[in-house]
């Protein structure tokens, strides 16, 4: 009797776990279209996406879903509004953050399954979620070994030679160092350019007075270009192009802001090296040649996987567009001017990125980001500043300001034609109606 009671017992708490079981099963939260969408756009920008191309993915992944919405994306903000709340408006808070382009790739697989209908609304989340939760990162000490490559390689493509070259290494190594132990101590991006220029140009001067064949101002640049911001002011003058005004606008600010606060952080090491040294005067180096810049191409290639944090499988692709960009614009300058070397180089890599991102189904920005980053203009900029700030050369530093934004242009124009020659995806005419004015600022909520 008694063994006949401990089964029913048995039995009983069996039927009961089994019925919390699926009671809480049917309590789950359920994901909405909304929940996803918004997720998604977030996830797009944090992975660097710019406004134009956000703005456009997105309102088509919502139309797929059946929840049609408008977006507006800024570098620190993001709108959407849904047709069917078209008096309400969500506001998502978002940071501006470096490019990763794997995290990249693998939201536009997703975005792919979600428009051709292979994933419902869950599967869709739970990809995302594993999406964001992945390490891309290819750890400390290979991205600190990656700014002292590009460092030296930047020397060699600059017109340094060997002193300015293992300068420039030594220099770019100490501040991957720097700005890798600022970002675990979540310091301000602006505070660590400012030590960043600070301890650079400290190292340069320093160098170049106990070696005096290198020259300080070009180890200097060399040493802090991987800060420069010379892919953002490219991206903010093509969102200017593309219409996206306020994202263009305040991405170009952004970029301002770091020239400026890198500089403080020079004026401040020049500074202090006066106190102790004197000043030496630049001197005339003689460069390499085009075997070494051939030669620092594959290491800078494979630094560009690191930095920007690429899968494995897109690493040949990096070394194509890398290998593209550099050969285009050495062979374009053998007949043509600066600027329209810059532009042929720029329509090239465009062509080939779009025909990449068509043939293959993956981003474009993967042959796209590395290739341009050959080309951007941020060199420029750094020099202009030096001109006016350190050497008091107001109309030179303007003038070479100056050419620094025409570079952009050239390369946002050589985009632009690339663009309309060989898009990545046909035209497709779409419902463009408004989805309602009143009330989308007043009642903007967070999300």
């Amino acid at each position: 009797m008694n063994q006949a009671e401990n089964v029913e017992e048995l039995a009983a708490l069996v039927v009961q776990q089994v019925s919390v079981a699926n009671s809480t099963a049917d309590s789950a939260p359920q994901i909405s279209p909304h929940e996803l969408i918004v997720q998604l756009a977030r996830s797009l920008h944090t992975s660097g996406a710019p406004a134009y191309e956000l703005e456009q993915r997105m309102e088509q992944a919502a139309e797929t879903l059946g929840a049609p919405a408008s977006f507006f994306s800024t570098p620190t903000s993001l709108f959407v509004t849904f047709e069917h709340e078209a008096d309400f408006t969500r506001l998502i808070r978002v940071w501006p953050s470096e490019t990763n382009l794997a995290k990249l790739a693998g939201l536009y697989d997703l975005y792919r399954q979600i428009e051709d209908g292979s994933l419902d609304v869950s599967q869709a989340w739970h990809g995302l979620k594993e999406i964001e939760t992945a390490n891309y990162d290819y750890g400390d000490a290979i991205n600190i070994v990656g700014y002292g490559v590009v460092g030296a390689g930047v020397a060699i493509f600059l017109g340094g030679n060997l002193t300015v070259v293992g300068m420039a290494g030594i220099i770019s190594l100490i501040v991957g160092l720097l700005v890798r132990s600022f970002e675990r101590l979540q310091l301000p991006g602006h505070l660590t350019n400012v030590a960043a220029g600070f301890i650079a140009t400290i190292l340069a001067s320093v160098g170049h007075h106990f070696f005096s064949a290198g020259n300080a101002e070009l180890t200097l640049l060399a040493g802090l270009v991987i800060l420069l911001p010379g892919l953002q002011v490219t991206v903010s003058v093509n969102e200017l192009a593309t219409q996206n005004l306020a994202s263009g606008t305040a991405r170009m600010a952004g970029a301002m802001t770091t020239f400026l606060t890198m500089f403080f952080g020079v004026v401040m090491g020049y500074g202090t090296v006066e106190w102790f040294l004197p000043r030496q005067p630049a001197n005339a180096v003689e460069p390499l040649g085009i075997a070494w810049s051939i030669a620092a191409l594959l290491p800078i290639a494979l630094t560009f996987c690191v930095l920007f944090r690429s899968r494995v499988r897109d690493i040949p692709w990096i070394l194509l567009s890398t290998g593209i960009a550099f050969a285009t614009v050495k062979l374009a300058g053998i007949y043509l001017g600066p600027l329209a070397a810059t532009w042929s180089a720029a329509l090239t890599i465009g062509l080939f990125s779009n025909l990449f991102a068509r043939l293959l189904n993956r981003p474009a920005a993967i042959m796209l980001m590395p290739g341009l980053l050959l080309l951007v203009p941020g060199s420029l900029g750094f020099f202009g500043l030096s001109q006016i700030l350190v050497n008091e050369d107001t109309a030179g530093g303007i003038k070479i300001v100056s050419t620094m934004m025409l570079v952009a242009v050239s390369i946002v124009a050589g985009l632009l034609i690339s663009n309309a020659l060989f898009p990545i995806e046909r035209p497709s005419i779409r419902n463009t109606k408004s989805l309602g004015t009143t009330g989308t600022t007043e009642e903007a909520t967070s999300v």
